[in-house]
């Protein structure tokens, strides 16, 4: 096996995280989940290779500088995802709630 450079990894960590945010935007949670795996996995390489000054370097500033923004707009997509299916759920439940009791409540003698 081919040992990547520290740039290599980082570059496809950068892909990995272009590609969960794709996938989150298109409600994909299976593949979402799916990547952030394997990016995770990558982390673990990314800290066991020596970084050879890759992140203090201006490239890699701005590849860093690029993971983070993709890396917040994820958090802030998944912020919705949270917030919307908990609107769902509490409208589900309400929902629920209500029609019980409402067919509780019924005359059923005619």
């Amino acid at each position: 096996m081919v040992e990547k450079t520290v740039q290599t990894l980082w570059q496809d960590y950068h892909f990995l995280t272009k590609e969960m945010l794709k996938f989150l935007t298109k409600q994909d949670m299976e593949l979402f989940y799916h990547l952030m795996n394997q990016r995770e996995r990558l982390q673990t390489s990314i800290e066991q290779t020596p970084d050879d000054g890759f992140k203090i370097s201006p490239a890699g500033k701005n590849l860093i500088s690029e993971i983070k923004q993709d890396s917040q707009a994820i958090i802030e997509a998944m912020q919705i995802r949270m917030g919307s299916s908990k609107r769902q759920h509490q409208v589900s439940k309400a929902y629920g709630a209500a029609s019980t009791t409402a067919v509780s409540q019924m005359n059923w003698k005619r």
